[in-house]
């Protein structure tokens, strides 16, 4: 009998969580599991790309309220709206994260899911994790944290609870595992790592669609590409400072950076007073990023915290030169000087280590020709997460 599983996922905007969940659910083989995914917030960049056979299920209102959605409120409901906005102030007297007070405020209102299920899944490390925990009927429960959770600055009381009722909480790479274990000891057998799905076969296929528009004629500069939400934890400030430094010193390039955010207007006004407009280039979001990653000639990952950048990953697959921050997780994604190289989390330093790659062809080719013999996908980890779900209630975690 197919096991009955639900996923649950805050959205499906851009970001590496939403990408490596579409991954799974396209890699899974077909009529294994009955799956419903919930997406909190619909729509997005991979809103469109849910494979078939997944049935989408709506989200309670007042579970989509608590995740941010006030705009979509009705006027009979701004008496709701403003106590929102003012529990989400008092949140920062706490020493809650605002999602956790927000859930400690909200979840005597959101309902129970009425349907139940053999293993209910929360694939991002959000309020969704909460809501598997306390309103869903699961034989089987399992959270997710994508990224190091040291760096994430959630309130560890708080979700101890929760992580103490699920079956497993997965993260994306060993110091992933690490960073939980040294924060919870006493749940250290609960958590497990399982890489984010990446695909070469895919990734290849798509890289080869089309020729970046905005690539057209620049070929004689150095092309430098960058990938992540508009947000701190990208670095993406200090991105705009770095390529300050380098028009500085003479330096012949055009920084590219695909995605959107909350940072935007910040990095547009700083792009504005230092004369960047040519050399620094938000574009937005892009469906298919891949052709630009192929064409690029430096991928530049300036991130202060990642859990095991996907990004990078597939930057290594279409073997480009990279450049990484040195991010607490970097080494489960980057071994300096063989897949790319480590520089220190500073604009001056990124901007050195740009001048320094892109005049060693030498060390350039060393890269190269590392991620062509060694950076062939994961496609293998499928096996994991087939393993995870048709886990039975007494069984050991899986060897990993």
């Amino acid at each position: 009998m197919k096991k009955n599983i639900l996923i649950v996922m805050p959205s499906l905007h851009s970001g590496g969580a939403e990408k490596s969940l579409i991954s799974l659910l396209t890699a899974l083989p077909k009529g294994m599991f009955d799956i419903d995914l919930m997406v909190v917030n619909k729509g997005g960049l991979f809103y469109g790309m849910i494979p078939d056979g997944i049935n989408v299920i709506e989200a309670p209102r007042s579970f989509r309220i608590a995740l941010g959605r006030l705009h979509e409120m009705k006027s009979i409901d701004w008496g709701v709206k403003c106590i929102s906005n003012v529990l989400l102030r008092l949140s920062r007297l706490s020493n809650l994260k605002t999602l956790q007070f927000t859930w400690m405020m909200w979840h005597k209102i959101i309902p129970d899911l009425h349907k139940s299920y053999d293993v209910a899944a929360s694939f991002m490390d959000s309020m969704t994790n909460y809501y598997v925990i306390e309103k869903v009927n699961a034989k089987r429960k399992y959270l997710w944290v994508h990224n190091d959770y040291k760096k994430l600055n959630m309130y560890a009381p708080f979700d101890a609870k929760f992580f103490a009722k699920a079956d497993n909480v997965v993260t994306i790479s060993n110091l992933c595992v690490q960073s939980l274990k040294e924060t919870f000891p006493d749940l250290k057998d609960k958590f497990i790592a399982i890489e984010n799905i990446l695909s070469k076969t895919l990734v290849d296929k798509m890289a080869n669609e089309f020729y970046p528009e905005e690539y057209k004629g620049i070929e004689h500069e150095v092309i430098i590409l960058s990938f992540g939400r508009l947000v701190e934890q990208k670095g993406f400030d200090l991105a705009v400072k770095a390529a300050k430094t380098l028009k500085d010193k003479g330096f012949q390039f055009k920084w590219f950076i695909i995605g959107v955010g909350g940072l935007e207007e910040n990095l547009k006004s700083y792009i504005s007073q230092h004369d960047l407009q040519y050399d620094f280039e938000l574009t937005g979001e892009r469906t298919n990023p891949y052709p630009y990653i192929k064409h690029c000639n430096l991928f530049l990952q300036t991130s202060r915290f990642e859990g095991k950048s996907i990004v990078v990953d597939e930057a290594k697959i279409l073997n480009k030169p990279i450049i990484a921050t040195n991010y607490p997780t970097v080494k489960d994604n980057i071994q300096d000087g063989q897949s790319g190289i480590i520089c220190e989390t500073s604009p001056e330093a990124i901007a050195n280590a740009i001048i320094a790659l892109n005049q060693d062809k030498s060390k350039q080719q060393h890269i190269i020709s590392h991620l062509e013999r060694y950076c062939n996908g994961n496609e293998d980890e499928v096996e994991k997460y087939i393993k995870l779900f048709c886990r039975t209630q007494n069984q050991k975690v899986f060897s990993i």
